[in-house]
């Protein structure tokens, strides 16, 4: 499953219907199974979300004001201590147990 490329649907289809970025900001996994069909587990949501934050702070889409803060609340238990990811991250950029 090619990350970039779901996170390509998920701008495009925002791009179509604005109000779809509340949406993702609201539940990004529930939002990204809806627009794109694709169940992904918890890394790949992860990836799918950096690729669309940066591709709006690029400019996509029109959607440069848009607050991302709350999608990090809503990931929070993805990439949070003692989570899977989390632990996995930690370990690639050198956090300390």
């Amino acid at each position: 499953m090619d990350v970039k490329a779901i996170a390509e649907q998920v701008m495009a289809a925002v791009g179509e219907a604005p109000e779809k970025a509340q949406e993702f900001i609201a539940d990004p996994k529930g939002a990204i199974e809806q627009l794109t069909g694709h169940a992904l587990d918890e890394g790949q949501i992860a990836e799918v979300v950096e690729h669309v934050k940066s591709m709006i702070t690029e400019g996509g889409a029109g959607l440069e004001g848009l607050d991302l803060g709350a999608i990090g609340e809503k990931l929070g238990g993805l990439v949070g201590e003692g989570s899977p990811l989390g632990g996995l991250l930690g370990g690639i950029f050198g956090k300390k147990e």
